[in-house]
């Protein structure tokens, strides 16, 4: 048997983001994630298949001859950078658990790749700095979000990294099981040599959805570089633009058997990316004209029409409490209507001491982004809810899930799901628990880039991308960079970064 630690510490960081990232985030349930778990506690995710790599990695460590020792485990919500102070607290944990039950002969981290802390410093890669210096020279598998930012330091504190291949991620569990044969490939003794390549320009959020083109057939050519006999495993990684570090952006990474084999399968998978790049470009269309152009489309649809508020997306660390969106809903007397995530907790509190139908005047979102102002009006409280509460669709089938008090608000024939935690809309059980079907709506507009996809896109008739402010920019040549390399290009054929 080998004796394999596992532990896991995942961010996605937002630096341009005001919304901040308390330890408390991590220490509970938090959107997506569930709360921070120690020890045989980890082993929890070993009592389903949930999609998160630590649950797939342990799905498959008796039959690989693995004695997994589960060390400490946390994430949540992307969100501003994280205190150097919640950092340290978080790294003591998984260092004093790695001092207590070394040796080990490999370890496996469930990362993000995008985490950054303090003063713009890069949180995984302090992470492997920290965690080498306790373990020493033993093979280390990490598995990274597909929209990491990784530095070649990094990447050469790492033996393996291997990042998903869907957006939306639904494969982490997948992802988890293949770093689990890679780290077998390695205890087994046998040869691995690793190429790393950087991609010269930077993919806007809404060209990255691995569910149609450009990236698609890209993400769709990495089982065929692997089968090649000599690959072990190849990577993709589209980046998070809403980083100012020098490495954001792209990169490929590939292991092989022999270096020749390694540097084959980056070159194929970057000339693929090459190849590809005037296709990663925006095309967004503002709230007013996004908001008409779907009552047109609804007027004919059988099935809703989805806008997409990409910009204010909790999954990318902006507030959600915009109301750009839900204003023009209204002005415009949009039918059958609904909108969500908007994160108030201040609202949701008033909706439940009103109770359900109960007619209250109130100012909702518009309390986070500077310069913005809430939405005032008459609201009636269709239903409440406050709980737990099981996810139904891909990216959180069967995991329990709480955004503490929630609320249906309703003006005219527009709905609006408040929650008090902060969580993108990827899921359709959001709405449902406070009374809203979404497929009988005509209009969605759903606070999220790209994982609404995945339970959303099938009851869909048309998206629509949204073109209102958040703390996301989505056409990266617009984001004010500082420390970004120069020469990588803003976008696909964009203007070329220099730094002020």
């Amino acid at each position: 048997m080998f004796k394999i630690g596992l532990a896991g510490f995942i961010h996605e960081t937002n630096t341009f983001s005001q919304t901040p990232t308390p330890l408390e985030n991590f220490l509970n349930q938090s959107g997506f994630y569930p709360e921070l778990r120690k020890g045989k506690d980890i082993f929890k995710f070993k009592e389903g298949r949930f999609n998160i790599a630590a649950s797939g990695f342990m799905s498959v460590a008796d039959e690989l001859g693995f004695e997994v020792v589960p060390l400490v485990w946390c994430g949540t919500e992307p969100s501003g950078s994280l205190p150097l102070s919640v950092f340290d607290t978080i790294m003591e944990m998984i260092e004093e658990s790695l001092k207590e039950n070394k040796p080990f002969d490999g370890l496996f981290l469930d990362l993000h790749g995008a985490m950054v802390y303090g003063d713009l410093m890069d949180g995984e890669t302090e992470i492997l700095r920290r965690v080498r210096k306790i373990v020493g020279d033993i093979p280390i598998v990490c598995s990274l979000d597909l929209h990491g930012n990784i530095s070649k330091e990094c990447f050469e504190l790492a033996t393996v990294m291997i990042g998903y291949r869907t957006y939306p991620h639904v494969d982490g569990f997948e992802n988890g099981q293949r770093c689990a044969f890679a780290l077998k490939h390695l205890l087994d003794g046998k040869p691995s040599f690793k190429t790393f390549k950087q991609a010269p320009f930077l993919m806007p959020a809404t060209t990255q959805t691995t569910s149609r083109e450009p990236a698609k057939s890209l993400y769709e050519m990495i089982p065929g570089v692997e089968q090649a006999e000599e690959v072990i495993s190849a990577t993709v990684m589209e980046g998070f633009n809403a980083v100012d570090l020098p490495h954001t952006g792209p990169s490929v990474f590939t292991y092989a058997i022999d270096q020749q084999s390694a540097d084959q399968a980056a070159d194929v998978l970057l000339q693929a990316i090459l190849e590809r790049e005037p296709q990663f470009s925006v095309d967004l269309f503002p709230p007013e004209e996004a908001v008409q152009k779907a009552m047109q489309i609804a007027e004919k649809a059988n099935r809703p029409v989805l806008l997409a508020d990409i910009q204010d997306n909790a999954g990318g660390g902006s507030t959600s409490d915009t109301v750009w969106v839900l204003q023009e809903l209204v002005k415009n007397h949009a039918q059958k209507a609904a909108l969500g995530l908007l994160w108030d907790p201040e609202a949701a509190e008033i909706a439940h001491q009103a109770g359900e139908g109960a007619v209250v005047e109130m100012a909702v979102g518009g309390k986070s982004l500077p310069g913005h102002t809430p939405f005032s009006a008459s609201f009636s409280v269709e239903k409440l809810f406050d709980g737990d509460f099981l996810g139904t669709g891909p990216m959180v089938k069967d995991r329990k899930m709480n955004l503490g008090k929630m609320a249906q608000l309703k003006v005219d024939d527009v709905r609006v799901v408040v929650s008090t935690d902060r969580m993108q809309a990827l899921d359709q059980s959001f709405f449902r628990v406070v009374g809203i079907e979404p497929a009988e709506m005509k209009i969605l507009a759903l606070k999220s880039a790209n994982h609404y996809r995945a339970d959303f896109g099938p009851i869909a008739s048309e998206i629509i991308n949204v073109d209102a402010p958040g703390a996301i920019i989505e056409d990266p040549s617009k984001i004010s960079y500082q420390h970004l390399r120069e020469g990588v290009r803003l976008k696909g054929l964009g203007p070329v970064y220099k730094r002020p």
